[in-house]
């Protein structure tokens, strides 16, 4: 066919064919097969996540039905032994069951999941998968992406460097560099398009094609378009770019034939254009340093090239590099479309680098530095040159020792072994090779590393280490700042490998290259509203780290929500087991009205309020207990039940023995007695007063004092019970089937002593 052909390989692009032209596509990919396909179909079917709460919890309610078992057998001793049927003794053990194995316990545990939720939405933090939350509390290692996390997302361009047999100084604008092949590369060498009159695509192109202060026609509208030209770039003020009059009536036209798209595998886009005035037929290619070099011919590369680059990129400068390469003046454009990119982007002919600088975001430092406070490991993991990568991180605090000298280590493929060098100097390399044994390996890692010290790897160098040479790879998992040159598949392998260590992994980015790393971390956490909010189960409405610190706070305070709701219910559980087997044991319950009071209002009340408990502003230097069973625990929930049983035993023998008590005389439709009335007050006043003591403060919360809700709530049912002893009123006293004590005769200060 004579139309311009394109293939897409994922996404849309707007096409445009010439006047009367029909657009043929070929759908070679649909559904779920595609590259957003699979992104959608993640986020439908995400991996199955394990918080160490759930098997606690099962391990817990197992537990509870053990004693429900022993309860539910004692329950039929009892009342068979006081005369009761089969069917009333049945029912009362099945009651016995529900008191012991709360319903309401996996929803209690929910309680602070649901609060941090909301007050991170108030932070602009948007949470997609709650269940991550508690995950939140855990994270001990971060992984963070640079460019337009840790650095703010707009580039500005500090100039370009020519390339001739060596470099000079950089040109900070474009004077003096037009019409040459390192200008129209800079024009042409992008992936921008215009809709009404604006120019979309990539920031780094867009500011690119700005510093060139040329313009971009990719519509049909106009005279130079034909149907194997896409787009057309020619300089905004034409008659600016000759200072020869004679030349000012021919204005300088490049047209874009073919691209070959930028990939985070490749390191590199490139372009075949067309010189409309001059009917040449050029290549140009755009990428990293070390790519382009790889690619042209080593003659064209300036012998200070390495000098140059390096000088730059340890100022934290982004630098990228030009190639071209001319094409027979007859290649025919059938042959053009045919093209591999193999063999488009071979033979290059080096013709200078862009150098642009990114700057931190104002917060970033500080976010840091406190993120290594709270005792939270941090990295870098970014698709940039390794010493740029450094040198950023060194002034945001990833690296600490911003003005010492040797305090990164480079690890680096040499042959089929592993370098280790001080900040890239060959003077102090130590090469570990597979000769060494494991034994001498490690020690020669303990002689030529220090604790001080850390690392840093590029891809090719990661790969390695991992494929051949487990215990480096390890090293640099545990203490590795610095990991460049990643692409996608290698950002998500890093996180997945560092999981293998079991460490609870987050990872903040704010670019589709982050999707994969995003969605396989346990808290993955978006700066951006494109596809990586899609990937990330929490996405920030403020594109900066900052928002790191309050889902840690948020989550660290969720967890210690769950821990102490879990513990309070489980205070509940066996409060209740203790006060309902000892009515059990003289033939008496609680009345339903009672149960209703404890449950729907006193318990779900404290319950509720526990997890209204706000963060703590600043993060404590460890992170929160995540079991809800160990040894500590159980000690504390055994010493706590004792403590209850002695309690309530005590008063039921002690009111038994008082002159004016009258044994109970079982009755299925009246449950009230002395010991109803007095079990039931004194359980009330246990809830509440476990409810404030098991209710945990700082380091990861605010006091508990300051939780006004739950101090509420225990002001207002302390007040309440304290009624029903002092001067119950005859219509509560009914509902709730107490006994007034001065009813016999008993003075109220000797009934509240016995109380």
């Amino acid at each position: 066919h004579h139309q311009n052909k394109r293939y897409l390989s994922s996404g849309i692009n707007a096409e445009y064919g010439a006047s009367g032209c029909h657009i043929v596509a070929l759908v070679t990919r649909t559904g779920f097969s595609t590259f957003k396909g699979s992104l959608i179909r993640s986020i439908l079917c995400p991996k199955p996540t394990k918080f160490e709460f759930q098997s606690d919890a099962r391990r817990f309610i197992i537990m509870l039905s053990v004693f429900a078992a022993i309860g539910f057998c004692y329950t039929f001793y009892v009342s068979l032994q006081l005369g009761a049927s089969i069917s009333k003794t049945f029912r009362l053990g099945l009651d016995l069951i529900t008191v012991v194995v709360p319903p309401a316990l996996p929803a209690a545990l929910t309680i602070g999941v649901v609060y941090a939720v909301q007050r991170l939405k108030k932070c602009k933090i948007f949470c997609l998968d709650p269940q991550r939350v508690n995950f939140c509390g855990k994270i001990q290692h971060i992984c963070f992406d640079k460019t337009g996390t840790l650095t703010e997302d707009g580039l500005s361009v500090l100039g370009v460097i020519p390339s001739f047999s060596t470099f000079k100084n950089i040109v900070p604008d474009c004077e003096a560099i037009k019409n040459t092949k390192l200008f129209h590369a800079l024009v042409t060498c992008h992936e921008l398009s215009t809709i009404h009159g604006e120019l979309v695509g990539d920031p780094l192109d867009i500011e690119m094609f700005k510093f060139t202060d040329w313009e971009l026609d990719d519509t049909e509208e106009t005279e130079s378009f034909t149907n194997f030209i896409s787009a057309i770039v020619r300089p905004k003020h034409p008659y600016s770019c000759y200072t020869n009059p004679e030349m000012q009536s021919e204005v300088p036209e490049l047209g874009i034939i073919k691209s070959f798209p930028f990939t985070s595998d490749l390191q590199r886009m490139s372009v075949i254009t067309k010189d409309i005035q001059n009917d040449s037929t050029i290549v140009f290619c755009k990428g990293s340093p070390e790519m382009i070099s790889g690619l042209s011919i080593k003659d064209t590369i300036p012998f200070n090239y390495q000098g140059v680059l390096e000088s730059y990129t340890k100022e934290g400068y982004r630098v990228i590099a030009f190639g071209y390469k001319n094409l027979d003046p007859e290649t025919s454009w059938h042959t053009i479309q045919t093209m591999s990119r193999s063999e488009a982007e071979c033979d290059l002919r080096f013709i200078g680098l862009l150098v642009m600088e990114n700057h931190l975001k104002p917060d970033t430092t500080e976010c840091i530095q406190d993120l290594i406070f709270s005792n939270t490991k941090v990295c870098m993991v970014t698709g940039d040159n390794i010493l740029t990568a450094i040198t950023v991180g060194k002034k945001c605090g990833i690296i600490p020792g911003l003005n010492e000298k040797h305090d990164v280590i480079v690890v680096k493929k040499a042959g089929n072994s592993v370098s280790f060098q001080l900040d890239f100097q060959e003077a102090t390399a130590v090469v570990l090779n597979d000769r060494y044994s494991q034994m001498d390996l490690i020690e020669a890692i303990k002689t030529v590393t220090k604790l001080s010290h850390v690392f840093a790897v590029s891809e090719k160098d990661f790969i390695h280490a991992a494929d051949h040479h487990p215990l480096v790879y390890e090293l640099l998992l545990l203490r590795g700042k610095i990991f460049a040159r990643m692409t996608p598949s290698k950002k998500q392998k890093l996180v997945e490998d560092l999981q293998a260590l079991n460490y609870t992994v987050s990872m903040c980015g704010d670019g589709a290259n982050d999707c994969g790393a995003l969605k396989a971390a346990h808290v993955g956490v978006s700066l951006s509203e494109a596809e990586a909010s899609i990937a990330a189960p929490f996405t920030s409405g403020n594109p900066s780290i900052s928002c790191m610190k309050d889902i840690l706070r948020q989550g660290r305070a969720a967890l210690v929500t769950a821990y102490v709701t879990f513990r309070f219910m489980a205070m509940y559980s066996m409060i209740q087991f203790i006060t309902t087997l000892l009515l059990y044991s003289i033939g008496a319950s609680m009345s339903d009205n009672q149960f209703l009071f404890i449950d729907m209002f006193v318990i779900s009340g404290i319950a509720i309020t526990l997890g209204n408990s706000q963060p703590a502003k600043i993060l404590a230097p460890y992170t929160p207990n995540a079991q809800l069973i160990d040894l500590k625990v159980a000690a504390q929930l055994t010493s706590h039940v004792l403590l209850t049983f002695t309690i309530q035993f005590s008063l039921l023998r002690y009111i038994q023995a008082q002159p004016f008590w009258i044994p109970y005389t079982p009755n299925e439709n009246d449950f009230t007695c002395y010991e109803n009335t007095c079990l039931f007050i004194i359980s009330v006043f246990q809830y509440l007063v476990y409810g404030v003591v098991l209710s945990s403060g700082a380091p990861h919360r605010m006091a508990t004092w300051k939780n006004w809700t739950l101090m509420s709530v225990f002001v207002l049912f302390t007040v309440l019970t304290l009624l029903f002893v002092f001067q119950p009123l005859p219509f509560i006293r009914n509902v709730m089937n107490l006994i007034s004590l001065e009813t016999f005769g008993v003075q109220s200060g000797y009934s509240t002593a016995t109380v």
